[in-house]
Parts: C-alpha cells; structure tokens; sequence
C-alpha cells in the first residue's frame, strides 16, 4: 500500500472514530436524576397516556387534568427542554404521563422515562428502531402490572416496565419485511389493538422492485402476553399482475395503510379505523375508507370508502416512474383516527378528516354518511393530516393544505388544483357537520413558502381552549367559543436544554401540544418535506404553579 494511501486510511479511521466517540457521549449528555429526583411513584396516577386520551380518541383533556385556563396564558413561560440525541431532525413521539413522570420516543430508538418537573432522565431503555408512536401506559387488567406500549419503525410491538424500562414482551406486528407502525397502540380491556403501515409507499421508487405486497392490518394482542390475538388485514392476498418495463415482477392489490391510532366504541364492541391508497392495482374497497371491525375477532362489520381507484406510490413522483401504477392517484389517506362523538341530538357520530381536506360525518351503527363538508383544499399531506379533536359535542379540525414543489418531481395534486389553501382551524357541529367558526392562519413572513403556516400536526381540546401548533414551529391556544387566537410563541429556535446544550426547534407535524395541570408539552422539530428540522421536546408551564413548584396534573 502506498505511504499516501495509508495516511488517507488512517485520517477516515479517525474521523470515523471520532463521530462515534461524539455520538456515544452526545447521547449520554442528559443528565441522569439524582436523589429525590430520582424517586417515582410507581402507582402514581396516570394523567395523559395513548394518542387520544380516552377510548374515542377525543383529544379531549379530561376536566381533573386541566389546570390551563385562559388567564394562565399571559405566565406561560418554559419550564425546561430536553434535547433528543445529535442527528435527530424530527421529534413526534406524543408523551404519556403520569403526576411525576414523562415517557417518550425518539427518532434514535431510545424510550426515555423524564422527571415532569425537572427533565432529568430516570431511565432509557434502548429499542434499536425510531419509535414513532404515542406512548401508551396502562395494566393490561384493572389492578395488575403497569405496562409501557408503544411500536417502532420496524413494525415491531413492545411492552415496557414502566419502573425500570426493562422489557416485557416484544413482537412483531406482521410478516412484511417493511412494515411499520406509526399509529400509537390502543389498550383497551386487556387487549392491545395495533395499527400497521409500512414504508412500502416509498421502496418502488427503485425500479427493480417488485411492487408490491405489503397489506395494511389491525393486530390484536394479550395485552398482559404479547400472545396474538386476531390480524384482520385491509388487501387481499397479492397475486402477480404481469411486469414493469424492467420485466420485474408486478403484485397486488396491495397497500391500504393504517397509519393512526384505533378508535375503541365500548357501547357497540368494535373499533374504527381509516385507511390509506393502495400501493399498486388493482385497487379494492377497503383503500382511503373507514372501516368498523369487532373487538373480540376482528370480523369487518362495515366500511364506507370515500375516494375510490387511489394507486399510489413514491415511483409516481419520478419522471417516467417505472412502478406507478397506471392512472395514477392522488394519495389521499385517513392519516387521522377517526372520532367518536356524542352530537347536540343526543346521537353518536364517528366524524373522519382525509387528506383531500373533507370532513365526514358517519353514522357508528352502519356507516352510513351523515353529513360532509370540504374545509381545504387537499393534498397529500392533508387536508386534514394528523389528529382532530372533539369536545361537547364540537368537533375541532385543523386543515395543512402543505403542498411544497420540488423541480423535477411529480408530487400528486389536490382534486381541485383551482381551490386556494385554506391553512387554519375550524370548529364544526359533530351532529351535523354546521360551521361554528373558522380562523385562518397566517404566515408570519413575506414569502409564505418559507413559513407555511399550515395545521398539520393533531389539536388538544381543553375546556376554554383549543391548544394547536404550526408547520413553522408556532404554539398557539385559541378560544374554545370564537376561535380567537389568544396566545402562541415560537418554537422554531434554539433552546438551552436541561444537559447545558442547545437543542434546536422546527416545524411542528404528527402528534401535537398535550396538557396537564398548568403544563404545556409538545415535541419540536419535523425535517421531512421540507420542513424544518430540530431535535426538543419542549415543557411550558403557568408560573402560578402550586407552592411546592409542582402541580399534580389536577386543577388547582
């Protein structure tokens, strides 16, 4: 080997030690708790835990957790920012909580259980995937063990000791070499209902795969086990469809993702789910629909599909994409859980956002549709996107119409390209679909591109407020009645986090602000399409807290 050679080897042996040496103490930064900090109450009350909060994935904070009201808005300060480890660009595991711990994912397959008050780390527990998902903390039997669940972005199901973080059970949700799991876990009666996506969506973009076999699911689990349950699967079998111009083999029906949370109707035995596109044709009924299935075998009771023939896959952003199915798409998933509400008329509704930016309105009993209203424009990623929330009979609907191009691709385009964007906040009549208020979101710069201010990111319903949060990084509560912007502060900066370093905020996407007692928590940081990344989870809080400095998650 040649003297310049070897000094070339040894200055990359260097470089490349050294980037781990820095990552290996970076990701040791978090300073661990120490004496009374360190001391959890195992049984402590759980406040805040899975994506909804309850059953029907409301989003509604319950009335004993609230301690946020309007006139706190003005003392709302931080109280302190954890920094997730170096490469981190987005931040979206949604916490759980209870009175004196805060459980959270990260994009570097670390869990982490953190002191509310004060962000220092009680545990972690390495994963080895990106966890995603909302945590979900509950005992899998009314007065058994406490158990952590969440999914990470290898589609595998774990249960955590919430004490130690020492694993419970692991398994995986399903066969597919690429599935994930973005929606969190619903525990509901000692059972956990998983929801199964995958990033299938995106691999045909390399025209030598064969496109594509992957089915969306619901996997039930024991709970206290792991044991499976049931799997109800979204496609049929893929058959082969004949060859791309590569002559590489062609599968399908195939896709139908379940990318959100199951929504659990205790009074009727079931759950409801929305679905994604299809991936490849041909395209079945149960793609870009909602379905109702049976908690105790996963038997389809009804589904309603609402945007038909939608093959879609990332080869279709390509020129001459070689795996898009022909007569392409527009990739407009359910992305949100739907919710079940009680209307003014004493009535059930399950109210469903898509990403084409309508609302529907769907009777729980048969899926008949109620009512429907378009509040944006669409596209494919939202329209509604994340999460809606409901509170009294009020359904709150946050509306993205993000749609940044990139020269040279091809990304699917709103049914109604003519439409303008209509990025804001709406609040509807979960009996009939009437528009109460609307309030439109403004960008905060000149070039609105550069700031988009849309609602991506799921909403948080308090009783006088409506907590959201902005594509460019803006916290903001607005009035429950008017729909009033009464507070926001940006999150799209630096932060001196709880170890002395400086975490970076971004954009705000997936799961949204939560509240408990006088505490705001919401992660920071979303560096996909487009968007600005970071890498904090961000704690604000009322500074008329109780006395000892800590309230318990209760109103005072």
């Amino acid at each position: 080997m040649k003297p310049h050679f070897k000094w070339l080897l040894l200055a990359a042996t260097l470089v490349l030690a050294g980037v781990v040496i820095y990552g290996w103490v970076d990701l040791h930064a978090a300073p661990v708790c120490q004496g009374d900090d360190a001391i959890a109450d195992p049984q402590a009350p759980i406040v805040l835990s899975g994506w909804g909060f309850d059953p029907a994935n409301t989003r509604a904070v319950p009335e004993e957790a609230q301690g946020l009201r309007p006139q706190h808005l003005s003392r709302l300060g931080m109280q302190w920012a954890f920094r997730f480890p170096w490469w981190t660009n987005k931040a979206r595991s949604q916490p759980a909580l209870t009175t004196d711990t805060l459980y959270v994912g990260s994009q570097r397959g670390w869990v982490y259980a953190l002191n509310r008050w004060t962000g220092c780390v009680r545990w972690k527990s390495f994963i080895g995937a990106e966890v995603r998902t909302a945590m979900t903390l509950g005992a899998p039997h009314p007065g058994g063990e406490r158990l952590l669940y969440f999914g990470d972005f290898a589609g595998n199901v774990h249960a955590l000791d919430p004490a130690t973080g020492a694993r419970r059970w692991k398994v995986s949700a399903d066969a597919h070499r690429l599935a994930t799991i973005t929606g969190a876990p619903t525990l509901y009666a000692g059972r956990l209902f998983v929801p199964v996506s995958s990033i299938e969506v995106a691999v045909p973009a390399f025209p030598l795969y064969p496109c594509c076999t992957f089915r969306g699911s619901v996997h039930a689990f024991d709970a206290a086990s792991g044991a499976s349950l049931w799997q109800t699967f979204t496609a049929e079998v893929p058959e082969p469809r004949g060859r791309n111009a590569l002559f590489i083999r062609r599968w399908g029906p195939s896709g139908a993702p379940i990318w959100s949370a199951p929504t659990i109707d205790i009074a009727r035995g079931r759950l409801y789910v929305g679905t994604g596109e299809n991936y490849s044709q041909p395209t079945n009924a149960f793609s870009d629909a909602v379905l109702a299935l049976d908690l105790e075998d996963g038997r389809i009771l009804w589904s309603r599909q609402f945007t038909a023939k939608d093959a879609w896959n990332m080869s279709c952003i390509l020129p001459g994409g070689i795996n898009c199915p022909e007569s392409a798409g527009r990739d407009l998933d359910f992305g949100a859980s739907p919710v079940l509400v009680r209307g003014a008329d004493g009535r059930d509704v399950l109210v469903a956002g898509q990403k084409s930016g309508m609302v529907y309105g769907i009777d729980p009993a048969d899926g008949a549709v109620r009512w429907s209203r378009r509040l944006g424009r669409g596209g494919p990623l939202g329209g509604v996107h994340w999460g809606l929330a409901a509170r009294d009979g009020v359904v709150f609907v946050p509306i993205s119409d993000y749609l940044n191009p990139i020269p040279g691709l091809k990304a699917p385009q709103p049914e109604d390209p003519t439409l303008p964007k209509m990025p804001g906040l709406y609040a509807l009549e979960a009996a009939t679909g009437e528009l109460r208020w609307a309030t439109a979101v403004r960008p905060t710069c000149a070039d609105s591109a550069a700031c988009y201010p849309g609602l991506s990111a799921a909403v948080t319903a308090l009783s006088d407020l409506v907590l959201a949060a902005t594509l460019d990084g803006r916290l903001q509560a607005y009035d429950i009645a008017t729909g009033k912007l009464r507070w926001e502060s940006a999150t799209a900066r630096e932060f001196q986090a709880v170890d002395g370093r400086s975490a970076q905020g971004g954009a705000i996407d997936a799961g949204g602000a939560i509240v408990a007692g006088h505490q705001v928590i919401l992660n920071s940081g979303y560096g996909l399409f487009s968007q600005a990344p970071g890498n904090v989870l961000l704690v604000y809080g009322a500074t008329d807290r109780s006395p000892s400095g800590h309230d318990s998650g209760n109103p005072e």
